[in-house]
């Protein structure tokens, strides 16, 4: 069963696949009525949970910070009210650790200003909650997600805009916000699968770790990279107004390469290459 809620292309994707164990299924998580009408419609007893579902928005969380609270926290209180989970995967994020620098491991001690931040971390605690008081989680692992890219990427994310102005478009400019410092560190989507599938296979569980690139890079460094792979030799980047974020700080991979093995393949001119064949048809 895959859930999603908006998406209405997602039906469409399911059935490519031409994976009949796969079933789409609508629910809005948000809502109270929707969650209890899967669970009476497919069961409150789920072997194992991938948990993707958010609203990654900065600016909007800082706007709204109640709506994002509502948005990111509220729905996975929703699901775990209402299912037991012998395994859950939730996809948290490297937003966390916002206002620190530097290298950073699970074990920190965190104090997040960001809405955004605050609603995964408030999440990753309700979760367990849920394994350590009210054993409705069995198994679990708080997965703070650095970020993927490539296909099916929301159109409004760095990359799918890098690759459409420079390879698409050809211009030889990009405006970025802020100074262009900030710090990003994605795989390409290819790697998220593979680490996915060793985590729900492996046998560490009931911890918290980072899944990162393992290969920071200034956003600014990023957009003379990706524009440098795709045909633009030189790119004129203009600055605008400050980000909403300040992330000096990059992930830990250690602990995710003893456990599960995981090794990012795909490097960033490879993975760039194969988005545009992607976005371009």
């Amino acid at each position: 069963m895959a859930l999603y809620n908006k998406d209405e292309q997602f039906q469409e994707f399911v059935a490519g696949l031409n994976r009949p164990n796969i079933v789409p299924v609508r629910c809005d998580l948000a809502s109270p009525s929707e969650v209890a009408a899967l669970v009476r419609e497919h069961g409150t007893e789920w072997p194992s949970c991938l948990y993707f579902a958010g609203k990654v928005d900065i600016p909007w969380s800082v706007r709204e910070p109640k709506s994002d609270l509502l948005a990111n926290t509220v729905p996975v209180l929703n699901l775990l009210e209402a299912v037991r989970v012998d395994k859950l995967v939730y996809f948290s994020s490297g937003a966390v650790y916002d206002g620190m620098a530097g290298e950073v491991s699970p074990g920190a001690a965190l104090a997040p200003t960001l809405p955004y931040a605050i609603s995964k971390l408030s999440s990753e605690h309700y979760i367990e909650f849920h394994h350590q008081r009210r054993q409705s989680v069995g198994k679990y692992l708080n997965v703070r997600f650095f970020g993927a890219y490539g296909p099916y990427e929301a159109p409004h994310k760095i990359y799918t805009r890098l690759v459409r102005t420079f390879a698409l478009e050809r211009r030889d400019h990009y405006t970025i916000y802020g100074d262009g410092s900030n710090l990003i560190d994605a795989m390409y989507v290819d790697d998220a699968i593979d680490a996915i599938e060793r985590m729900l296979s492996g046998d560490h569980w009931n911890r918290t770790l980072n899944l990162a690139g393992g290969k920071p890079v200034r956003v600014e460094d990023l957009v003379q990279a990706v524009a440098a792979t795709l045909g633009i030799p030189s790119v004129r980047i203009d600055k605008q107004s400050v980000a909403n974020e300040r992330n000096e700080f990059w992930g830990a991979v250690r602990q995710t390469e003893e456990l599960f093995g995981f090794h990012p393949k795909v490097d960033l001119a490879e993975g760039i290459c194969r988005f545009r064949r992607f976005l371009m048809g």
